[in-house]
């Protein structure tokens, strides 16, 4: 190895170092007290071990009814100072407290050993304890004991970097089941991985929501070093970092339009470094679940860029293309959440890829145009031609995304509708009506689903003949709001505030949407996926 390459290595191991210091070399400081020789046995090496089971009793003395100090953790790390029997005399270091426990509830890490056989042994431990649910505690100590033993160059190596992956999707588990607290999960059992991960300096972060309560997510150091690591790490393990440092559940809700934009800028242009031949070695759900997050995060930037018609268009493109390279028969029921996220954020973009129209938009004796109002927003206006005059049949305006490539006539040509997208991810269907004999009545609004704006989007499929000649509307809804999953195919006669004729979870049961379902929307429609 060259001077530089040696350079290079020690530098990337001492930023591996840093970002694993709390979980290696200061026993005192995080309660692990690998290499401590004890008072009485300066001269013996000294061993370890790490608790294997929750709740095991540190006792006074070596026996069940000696008087119990405290339920010691799975993962957390003791030394060991002698035997009697079948019990172990142990110090926690993190408690700074002695007492005995029974030797068959603690893994016992060898110091009699090479550093080589070591850290063999305790890579094999981890794998086997990672792949273990309800054993993050156990193998978030298993992975501190290998980051102390490593050395510069076995850090900086392809090991190195299986280690930041366990790290990661271990500190990704333990925030994932204590944001699920309630359920299936003990509470007791939550809050003692939970302090495990804290005493080896990995506690979740915490983010703020919207509704007051705090969601924890994993500290991004470890996924972020991994990818540092480039091609020393799998291709998979690179999209396990990548995912987890874009989940979009652990942004901050309170951002401001510029910082969130900036935010999707850095997401997206994270997600596109892993392309090419990296990502055709990925395996395909990994691959899928990388593209569908792609799609995503490119759909929100187009959002955020909508002021910018190039950039807007460039990020649909990139949204549409991510979507677009899915494997359909590689999807599992695990992804049909960040399925549905990126159809629901990419159906309005199809209207971003056509030409944005411009001045007045004309259907037979119908206008549609949209001049500026007060405070940035755009005014939508309907007008009716009646010889050389054109009456104003209806205004209304927005700060929404208005997509105008969407407007859509009704057949008889009194009626518009059109895609209006007021945020990321939801979009409403706008109806304008131009035979409607109150103003104030004539442009009304079908959200996604009737609840506080989540995720959605509500758009036209088609026109059909009703009854007596009537006309019907054609609508498909799919929302994720107020923690409720809605999705619908529906039929609405000549008003959309009226509960729908019809309507089915699927549109084949709709003999309206079989017979009348427009070819464009069926060939381009994401929730049709």
């Amino acid at each position: 190895m060259s001077a530089r390459s040696r350079l290079m290595s020690l530098l990337r191991a001492n930023a591996i170092r840093s970002l694993l210091a709390a979980a290696a070399l200061s026993a005192l400081a995080v309660g692990l007290a690998f290499v401590l020789p004890t008072p009485a046995r300066a001269a013996a090496p000294v061993t370890s071990g790490l608790v294997l089971q929750d709740n095991l009793p540190l006792r006074a003395a070596p026996k069940d009814s000696a008087p119990q100090h405290v339920g010691l953790q799975r993962g957390e790390a003791l030394e060991l100072r002698g035997a009697q029997g079948d019990w172990l005399q142990v110090w926690d270091h993190g408690r700074e407290r002695g007492g005995f426990v029974r030797a068959a509830g603690v893994l016992r890490i060898a110091a009699n050993t090479s550093p080589a056989e070591q850290l063999n042994q305790l890579s094999a431990q981890l794998r086997l304890a990672r792949a273990q649910p309800g054993a993050e505690g156990l193998a978030l100590g298993l992975a501190a004991a290998v980051a102390e033993r490593a050395s510069a160059d076995w850090l900086s190596s392809p090991a190195g970097a299986e280690l930041l992956d366990a790290l990661g999707e271990l500190q990704e588990r333990v925030a994932d089941r204590a944001n699920r607290a309630g359920g299936a999960a003990p509470a007791a059992a939550i809050t003692a991985q939970l302090d495990v991960a804290r005493r080896y300096g990995w506690s979740p972060l915490s983010v703020a929501q919207t509704d007051g309560s705090q969601r924890l997510c994993a500290k991004p150091d470890s996924s972020a070093q991994l990818l540092a690591l480039a091609d020393l790490a799998e291709p998979d393990a690179r999209a396990r970092a990548a995912l987890r440092l874009t989940r979009p559940d652990c942004i901050a809700p309170d951002l401001l339009p510029s910082q969130r934009a900036a935010l999707d800028a850095w997401r997206a242009e994270l997600l596109g470094k892993l392309d090419g031949p990296l990502l055709s070695a990925m395996s395909p759900h990994w691959r899928n679940r990388l593209l569908l997050r792609r799609a995503s995060v490119s759909a929100s930037l187009a959002f955020a860029r909508r002021a910018d018609a190039v950039a807007r268009k460039a990020a649909a493109e990139q949204a549409w293309s991510a979507w677009s390279r899915v494997a359909p028969a590689a999807l599992s029921e695990d992804d049909s959440a960040a399925q549905r996220d990126a159809a629901l954020r990419l159906a309005p973009l199809r209207w971003a890829l056509l030409p944005e129209p411009t001045g007045t938009q004309r259907w037979g004796r119908l206008q549609l145009d949209m001049q500026p109002g007060a405070d940035g927003q755009q005014c939508l206006r309907l007008g009716w031609l009646e010889g050389d005059t054109v009456s104003l049949k209806a205004q209304r305006c927005t700060h929404a995304q208005v997509w105008r490539a969407s407007a859509r006539p009704a057949p008889d040509g009194r009626a518009i509708v059109l895609a209006v997208q007021p945020l990321d991810g939801w979009t409403e269907l706008w109806r304008l009506d131009a035979a409607a004999s109150n103003p104030e009545q004539a442009i009304t609004v079908l959200p996604p689903a009737a609840a506080q704006p989540g995720l959605g989007v509500a758009e036209w499929a088609g026109w059909a003949k009703g009854p007596q000649n009537g006309l019907q509307l054609l609508v498909a809804r799919e929302a994720e709001a107020e923690g409720r999953t809605t999705r619908r195919f529906e039929v609405y006669g000549g008003d959309l505030q009226q509960a729908p004729v019809r309507w089915a979870n699927e549109p084949q049961p709709l003999a309206a949407f079989e017979r009348a379902g427009d070819p464009a929307w069926r060939a381009a429609s994401t929730l049709l996926r």
